[in-house]
C-alpha cells in the first residue's frame, strides 16, 4: 500500500563536497600553507647569530691561499676582536649581549676563521684522528658572533661594532682574563694591550704581517696598566647597512691590502717608519673592508 504522502526525495549536493568547492577550498588551504611558509622562511626575527666570512675578490674564500701581487700567499693565522656591537632599526639601537664561550665574554668577541689547507694531504695525512686521543677542536676556530638571546634581524637596519678591544679590558692582567682575553697569540704586553687585528701571511720566499693595536700607551712599565688612553689609540668603528638579510659579516681580505706591495719591509707591526700601517689604517676606514649581508 502506497503512503498517501511521503516527503520529496532529492540528491542534495554541498557545494564544500563540489568538484569545484574542492578545489577552491583546496586552493585557499594551499595559499594559507605558502603564505606562512614563506612568511617563516623570510623572517629573520629569532637568528642567535651572525656568521663571518673572509672574502677575496668579491667570493668567499675556503681555503687558507689566495693569489696576489703575483704571489700564493698562505694564511698562517688570521684573527681579530669585535667589541661594542649594536643594532640599529628605524628607531631604536639595540645592544645585544653576547653568549659566554671561550671566544667570547659578554661585549668582545674573537673572530678566527676556520681556513682549510689548500694543499692536498697526503695519505698518511689524512688519517682520522681517535675518538680517545683527546685531541680537541675547541679553541682552533670561531666563525661567528653568538648572542645571548634571539635577536630580530628583520627589524635591523645598520649594524654598528668597534675593530678593538675595549680600553677598559685591554691592560689587564692577561692571566686573570677570561678566555678569549687571555690568547698569548693575540697580547702584545700589559701595557700596550691586545692586538686587535692579526694577519699573518706567508709566500715562497718572504713573509708580510699586520698587527693593530694601541700605541703610545704609557705606564710605569710594561706590567703595569695604563692610566689614562694610549696615544693612539687605533680601534676602528665600522656602521654598516645591510645589504641582504643579515645573517652574514663579510671581511674582504683583497681591500684591506689594496695598495700595498706585500714586500718583507712592507709590513706593518707600527713601528716608527712603516708607511704602510697608514695605508692599512686608511684601507680599513675608507675600502668597505667589512660588509654586513
Amino acid at each position: 500500500m502506497k503512503p498517501d504522502y511521503t516527503l520529496p526525495f532529492r540528491l542534495y549536493r554541498s557545494n564544500f563536497l563540489s568538484s569545484k568547492g574542492v578545489k577552491k577550498t583546496l586552493g585557499f588551504l594551499l595559499l594559507g600553507f605558502l603564505t606562512v611558509f614563506m612568511g617563516s622562511c623570510s623572517r629573520l626575527n629569532d637568528v642567535e647569530s651572525i656568521e663571518v666570512e673572509i672574502w677575496h675578490n668579491g667570493s668567499p674564500l675556503n681555503c687558507n691561499a689566495f693569489d696576489s701581487h703575483q704571489q700564493v700567499w698562505s694564511i698562517q693565522q688570521l684573527a681579530f676582536f669585535i667589541s661594542n656591537v649594536k643594532l640599529y632599526d628605524e628607531a631604536t639601537v639595540y645592544e645585544p649581549q653576547l653568549s659566554s664561550t671561550p671566544w667570547q665574554t659578554d661585549n668582545v668577541v674573537l673572530i678566527q676563521p676556520n681556513l682549510n689547507d689548500c694543499a692536498p694531504k697526503s695519505e698518511d695525512e689524512n688519517i682520522p684522528v681517535p675518538e680517545d686521543s683527546g685531541a680537541s677542536e675547541t679553541l682552533k676556530s670561531n666563525d661567528s658572533l653568538q648572542f645571548l638571546l634571539p635577536v630580530d634581524l628583520d627589524a635591523s637596519k645598520q649594524l654598528s661594532f668597534t675593530l678593538a678591544v675595549p680600553f677598559e679590558l685591554n691592560h689587564q692582567n692577561p692571566l686573570m682574563q677570561p678566555s678569549p682575553l687571555n690568547l698569548p697569540s693575540m697580547f702584545w704586553s700589559w701595557r700596550s694591550g691586545h692586538k686587535f687585528f692579526r694577519l699573518d701571511l706567508q709566500a715562497s720566499d718572504k713573509n708580510w704581517v699586520f698587527h693593530l693595536g694601541s700605541l703610545g700607551c704609557t705606564a710605569v712599565s710594561t706590567m703595569r696598566s695604563p692610566q689614562s688612553e694610549c696615544v693612539q689609540p687605533n680601534r676602528v668603528d665600522f656602521q654598516l647597512d645591510k645589504k641582504h638579510n643579515g645573517t652574514t659579516l663579510v671581511m674582504h681580505i683583497d681591500r684591506l691590502i689594496a695598495n700595498i706591495s706585500m714586500q718583507n719591509n712592507d709590513s706593518c707591526l707600527f713601528q716608527l717608519g712603516q708607511d704602510s700601517c697608514s695605508i692599512l689604517m686608511s684601507n680599513l676606514k675608507t675600502q668597505d673592508v667589512f660588509e654586513w649581508h
